[in-house]
Parts: C-alpha cells; sequence; structure tokens
C-alpha cells in the first residue's frame, strides 16, 4: 500500500499541498491540465521552484483576471466539482472535503449546511486548490493519508466577515479532535482549505508511519514567519506489507562548527554533555583554519527535535560564535543486543542485520568488554574475540 505523511512544519494550506504534491513527483501539466476541465474561467496557475527561509520548494499561484467571484452556495460547487473530467474517486474526496466545510460553516453561523455561501473557501483559487489536491493524491496512487499535529499561531485575520480570531471560527470547528501544536507565530498557519483537507482525508493524526520512503516533497507558503514555512510530504510503501528493506533511512540534524581558540582538553567533555543530552554522535576532526592556525572541527548528529538543546550546550561549552545547521539522510542496519555468557561475565554483542534477516556486523560491546578485562586482567582483545566467536555460534544453531 502507497501512504503518504503530511509533516506540517509551517502549518498547512491547499496551495502549500500542491505544491507539496507537484513537489514530491505529480506532473504538473497534467495535473493543472485536469483542472482547465473544471467549468470555471479566467484563471492561471503558475508552479514556481522558490526558496522560503532558506529552503528550496515549490510554490503553487493561482490568479484570477479581476473578475468578481459570486459567493457560491455548496450546490453549486458540488456542480462543478462533477462537471469536470475527474476520476472518480477524486471527485468523491473533493465533494467530501467541501461537505465537510459547509457543515463547519454551519455550525459557526447557526444555519444548515445547504444554505452557507461561501467566501473565500467558495473562491477559484480555493475549489482549485482542494480538487487539485485530492488530484495530486490519486495521481501519486496515495491510498492511506496520514499527518502531524497541526501547528496554530496567534493574531487576527482579516476576511469576509471582518477581523477574526486565529485560529479562524471555521476552522478552529474543522480541528476539533485533532491534536494541535502551538508554536510562537503571529499568522495563520493552518487555513480553512488546509484544516479541511487534512480533517476530512487524513486517516491518522501523530507520529510519521514505518514507511518505505520514496519521494519527498516541499510546498511553499507565500509569507516568510520564524519557522519554516513549508508543507513537507513524505510519500512511500507501509513497510509491513513491503519486503525487508537493505538498511532504513532517517533524517537527521548535522550541526558543526569549528574553533581554533579554545583549549583541546575541554573537547572531550562537551562531547559527553551532547552524547547525555542525545546526540546520536558527535566526532572531532582537526583542521587548518585563517592564518594557518589549527582548530578543530565538531560535527554532531541529532534527531531534529534536539536542535535547541544541542546548540545551548555548544554555545555555552565551546568558544565558538556561530554553528551550522543541515538535514541529511542517513541509512541504518537494524539492530539488536544478543547476550553472550563468556568466562568472565556476560558480554553484550550488537548485530547489524541487512535486509531485516541477514546478519554482517556483528561486534562485542566494547563497554563491557573494558569492564570484563578491568577485573579479570585478561587482554581486551582476548575477551572481544571469544565473545564474538560465542555470538557466531549461537546464530550457526538457530540459523
Amino acid at each position: 500500500m502507497r501512504i503518504a505523511y503530511l509533516d506540517c512544519v509551517g502549518g498547512i494550506s491547499g496551495d502549500m499541498t500542491l505544491g507539496a504534491l507537484i513537489d514530491a513527483g505529480v506532473n504538473a501539466g497534467e495535473l493543472v491540465g485536469t483542472l482547465r476541465t473544471l467549468p470555471l474561467q479566467g484563471f492561471e496557475i503558475a508552479v514556481r521552484e522558490e526558496v522560503r527561509g532558506g529552503w528550496r520548494g515549490t510554490r503553487v499561484i493561482i490568479s484570477q483576471d479581476g473578475t468578481e467571484q459570486p459567493h457560491r452556495h455548496l450546490e453549486q460547487i458540488l456542480s462543478i466539482i462533477d462537471g469536470g473530467n475527474l476520476p472518480g474517486p477524486v471527485k468523491d474526496n473533493a465533494v467530501r472535503v467541501f461537505q465537510r466545510l459547509a457543515e463547519a460553516e454551519g455550525r459557526v453561523h447557526g444555519i444548515e449546511p445547504e444554505r452557507v455561501h461561501f467566501h473565500e473557501v467558495g473562491a477559484v483559487d480555493s475549489i482549485l486548490d482542494i480538487v487539485g489536491s485530492c488530484l495530486g493524491l490519486f495521481l501519486l496512487g496515495v491510498e492511506s493519508l496520514h499527518c502531524s499535529p497541526l501547528p496554530t499561531g496567534y493574531g487576527t485575520i482579516r476576511c469576509a466577515h471582518g477581523i477574526m480570531p486565529v485560529p479562524a471560527p471555521a476552522t478552529a470547528e474543522l480541528l476539533k479532535g485533532l491534536p494541535l501544536r502551538p508554536v510562537n507565530v503571529e499568522g495563520e498557519l493552518v487555513t480553512p482549505t488546509g484544516a479541511a483537507l487534512a480533517s476530512t482525508l487524513a486517516h491518522s493524526f501523530g507520529p510519521m508511519p514505518a514507511m518505505q520512503l520514496e519521494n519527498t516533497g516541499y510546498g511553499l507558503g507565500s509569507r516568510d514567519y520564524a519557522l519554516p514555512n513549508y508543507l513537507r510530504l513524505f510519500v512511500g510503501h507501509k513497510l509491513d506489507e513491503q519486503r525487508p528493506v537493505m538498511a532504513a533511512e532517517e533524517e537527521v540534524l548535522v550541526l558543526e562548527t569549528d574553533v581554533d581558540d579554545m583549549n583541546p582538553e575541554w573537547l572531550p567533555y562537551v562531547d559527553g554533555l551532547l552524547r547525555q543530552a542525545g546526540a546520536l554522535d558527535v566526532f572531532l576532526l582537526p583542521s587548518i583554519m585563517k592564518k594557518g592556525r589549527p582548530g578543530t572541527r565538531m560535527s554532531v548528529l541529532c534527531p531534529r527535535h534536539l536542535q535547541k538543546e544541542m546548540l545551548e550546550i555548544i554555545f555555552r561549552e565551546t568558544t565558538t560564535l556561530g554553528v551550522r545547521t543541515r538535514l541529511e539522510q542517513r541509512h541504518i542496519l537494524q539492530r539488536k543486543l544478543l547476550p553472550v555468557t563468556t568466562p568472565w561475565g556476560t558480554v553484550n554483542v550488537k548485530i547489524g542485520y541487512l535486509n531485516g534477516d541477514q546478519p554482517v556486523q556483528i561486534s562485542p560491546e566494547y563497554e563491557d568488554c573494558r569492564q570484563a578485562a578491568g577485573s579479570s586482567g585478561v587482554p581486551i582483545q582476548e575477551i572481544y574475540h571469544f565473545a564474538r566467536q560465542a555470538a557466531l555460534k549461537q546464530f550457526s544453531k538457530t540459523l
């Protein structure tokens, strides 16, 4: 089963969803050509690669010829959807999204959904955003959509009903029962269109499900905020329906800094602090810096959510004035610890599996070997060799 995950880093809107889908591999020409079969006039769709807050991605801009847009009722919008040359599942999903929008607007205004007249979400761009997003998921072959918790900003916005708080009342109605992630950003991060798409089409909200990742896409918003204003889309196959992967792939944050005016005796201490705080790895490389000074490059690998903690340690404990950060992919073997019995005590042996079931790396844990060597007086290499052979014998009995 092909699945997709919406990582709402900077929120979610209709145009951001469209951009993420195109960036993840949807053919823009095919998508736009199909949208032009809808009985709508006077619009243009531009697809651009841009940079927002230092991150590249795809931005979709829908413009109109200035013709005043009518305030459409649900029946009129459903007629527009039905009039397009769209696959059946696309029509069904687009209808579901607009019906959910109508129900939310109706509850807010105290009227029946059929009597709701849409303002912003009834305009051409919103219709194209919603239908286009449903079409993009269909073209990617996505059978199950999942979504991260939704970030909510604060402040007010001006819309057809006047000045409204963020999130707007209809948006708040759509967000009922969904996990929200408050962020200190003034602005509307989750639009009514984005909330309707996520709440209608997503099967679950929370961490990303296990998948064999195939593509990622970045859909850019139109504004610059303190946090990256993009929607990230992961597309892949559910792992439990796939053959075992050769090696798992995950995203890690890399922090790097170079120092040439710091006592090198302090570096192991900083290394230890970073590891205790959750760093996946820390390594130090000698370097030659400006004016021929010997220096050290410190590189830290950590989960993305630990960026703040890592930066605080580096800035507090080193002499650096700046740290570079970037996201990278790493491939890791599936690992298990196998305890083996030796004449000097139990030693854990780390096993690395290729394709999920082929042991290709067998390595006794250093700390276990060191402690056994220290207490017994036996050379550490002898303990290491014995533990490795014991693990190999254990495998030969079970394979």
